[in-house]
């Protein structure tokens, strides 16, 4: 059986609704869980990498790895530091953040990719070259760390999800940044939590939206291939 296994943080217990990349309902699979115990969304949420994120999570991918799963993934597209480090020591496919998509997203459209983050003050160019951004890739990026119904639910654990809320939120989000950036071809949601609020930004801006469970749908089907008779 085809198995995703997925590190969550431990203060991320809040409700995940269908399209979040730690619901059992977003996948046509089974999947495993791992708690990274002790860490919050402050510690991975910055302007400059935590170094001491590596370690329990290359714990929890390696015994994901054990468990059975056949690709391993995260909550949080500011992981893409340890894509790298990690990937090398698994013999599964690792997902670290969705942000790896942008160059690939780039060539199929040919133009500007608009990036939806959780803050855009903490993605940093560092992130974008460590998923493999270069200059030459335009991008435009917003934040919704300023907009209390995602912040206060998502980034500070307060309250309850308000998925419509929500939902109006990260659409008229892309649709500032495409009002601001006309040029705009394709999204990318940084944020892991976004993948529910996806149709929702096609809706409104009509261009094509790329997030964690497109990738992951991609190594799923490297990993699980049909049989066409």
């Amino acid at each position: 059986m085809t198995t995703i296994g997925v590190i969550l943080l431990s203060e991320a217990s809040f409700h995940r609704p269908a399209g979040d990349i730690g619901s059992a309902a977003s996948y046509p699979c089974r999947i495993i869980l791992h708690v990274a115990r002790g860490l919050a969304a402050g510690d991975v949420v910055r302007s400059v990498p935590n170094s001491a994120l590596l370690g329990p999570y290359l714990e929890g991918a390696l015994r994901l790895q054990e468990q059975g799963a056949n690709i391993v993934t995260t909550t949080c597209g500011f992981l893409i530091p340890l894509q790298n480090a990690i990937a090398a020591q698994l013999r599964v496919p690792f997902v670290a953040s969705s942000l790896l998509q942008i160059p690939l997203v780039h060539r199929l459209v040919k133009g500007r990719v608009g990036i939806i983050t959780a803050n855009d003050e903490a993605l940093t160019k560092t992130y974008l070259e460590l998923a493999g951004v270069s200059d030459d890739v335009p991008t435009a990026i917003l934040g919704l760390q300023r907009d209390g119904a995602f912040a206060d639910y998502y980034l500070n654990g307060r309250g309850e999800l308000n998925l419509e809320r929500v939902e109006d939120c990260v659409a008229h989000a892309a649709q500032r940044l495409l009002e601001h950036f006309p040029d705009i071809k394709a999204f990318v949601f940084e944020c892991h939590n976004l993948p529910p609020f996806a149709a929702a930004v096609q809706r409104k801006t009509g261009k094509p939206v790329f997030d964690v469970l497109s990738l992951v749908n991609f190594a799923l089907h490297g990993v699980n291939k049909p049989i066409y008779a």
